[in-house]
């Protein structure tokens, strides 16, 4: 998982720096398109770390989740163990009636100890399915920023092309313009 998530951070670094460059460079030969694009690779890179820190904070969730729901089944184990020990050393001095008063409380015990485990185990599986939601709810909201953006890129893209053919039509009407009126050009 750690493996994983240094993959990940790699590439979103990795995503950036790409994304400046293009940026840079863009700006640099004067092309908005190539610097848009830059722009659009640092913002999903920036989305991708977030949504990479919201998973891993959801696996530390989960594993707390999980390590809490082995304290509470270690602690169930201990409270079966103690109630045994009482149990064997009340079987020693005492007679049927204090069997009988043992039995009722290893029952007791029992079904205590069944019940806490059982609490703890939902609980932890109640946090453990809440940090997934979450991640999952943090993911997809970094996936629509994602297409939003890349959205944007592509109407500002369009925008430029209508832009650039809309100049070519004036400057080749201007042309034919000139010609017509016998101007030089």
């Amino acid at each position: 998982m750690e493996h994983n998530n240094a993959e990940q951070a790699r590439a979103g670094l990795i995503g950036s720096i790409k994304g400046k460059v293009k940026e840079a460079f863009g700006a640099v030969t004067g092309n908005d398109s190539l610097t848009a694009e830059g722009q659009l690779d640092q913002v999903e890179a920036q989305h991708r770390k977030k949504a990479n820190a919201a998973e891993a904070v959801a696996d530390a969730e989960a594993a707390e989740a999980q390590s809490q729901k082995a304290e509470a089944r270690s602690a169930g184990a201990d409270a079966r163990v103690q109630v045994s020990s009482r149990a064997a050393s009340a079987e020693q001095l005492i007679d049927s009636q204090a069997a009988a008063q043992k039995r009722a409380a290893e029952q007791d015990a029992h079904q205590l100890a069944a019940a806490a485990s059982a609490q703890a185990e939902q609980d932890a599986q109640r946090r453990v399915t809440g940090a997934e939601a979450r991640a999952r709810l943090e993911s997809e909201q970094a996936r629509e920023k994602s297409e939003a953006a890349a959205e944007d890129h592509q109407d500002s893209v369009r925008a430029a092309a209508s832009a650039r053919a809309e100049a070519d039509r004036l400057r080749s009407e201007a042309h034919e313009l000139t010609k017509d009126a016998d101007l030089p050009e």
